[in-house]
């Protein structure tokens, strides 16, 4: 029975290049826990020896130089060769990763939504704190409660009185949530009430400060 590879040359090179590409993309982005973890050479970026330079170097451009490697064996020996497969996966890893870095906070916001419990809100604890209750419960509580319309009174005895921020004084009530959702973790969100003269809910939204 011939071996696997020679009976697909397709799969061969998409291997070939997604583990080459890998490799090279994980030394990139590993070299300091290499240098300074597994060798112990209390590096910086500024301070590599000329070693580390080049071999940062090589594995930089060793993707693209083993993709023209192969378009020139394809001109000159023919299509045994396979540049384009081998091409595709040379750049699987970089959609993998910004495949996961657009995917990867939709996902997490997903999986980490609750149903709304008045208790845990008031006392918005969290075992993550990148997750806390609030975060967690807001968009059930904006799904399944009425807030338009509901007595100040009422939104006190489910939500609790608010907190105080100078930022977002305007508003009648203002509820941190926890850190922003997104891509970008650095804003903090929050749930902002106002109340007419009435006392009752006009309007409401989630905001980033």
């Amino acid at each position: 029975m011939p071996p696997l590879f020679p009976r697909f040359p397709r799969l061969a090179f998409f291997l070939a290049g997604a583990a080459i590409s890998t490799a090279c993309v994980w030394f990139l982005t590993q070299w300091m826990a290499i240098a300074n973890g597994w060798l112990g050479l209390g590096i910086t970026y500024a301070t590599r020896p000329v070693w580390l330079v080049g071999l940062m170097s090589v594995a930089a451009i060793l993707p693209w130089l083993l993709f023209a490697t192969v378009l020139i064996l394809r001109w000159r020996r023919g299509v045994a060769y396979k540049p384009v497969v081998l091409a595709l996966g040379l750049l699987l890893p970089y959609v993998v990763a910004i495949a996961w870095l657009f995917l990867r906070p939709p996902l997490e916001d997903r999986w980490h939504r609750r149903t709304f419990d008045s208790r845990l809100w008031k006392a918005n604890q969290a075992v993550d704190h990148s997750w806390p209750d609030r975060l967690c419960m807001v968009d059930d509580l904006m799904v399944t409660v009425p807030l338009l319309g509901l007595s100040k009174s009422r939104l006190i005895e489910l939500l609790g009185p608010g907190d105080h921020t100078r930022a977002w004084a305007r508003w009648g009530a203002v509820y941190f949530l926890g850190p922003e959702r997104g891509m970008f973790r650095i804003d903090s969100e929050m749930l902002v009430v106002r109340f007419d003269q009435d006392d009752r809910v006009v309007e409401y939204r989630i905001v980033t400060d």
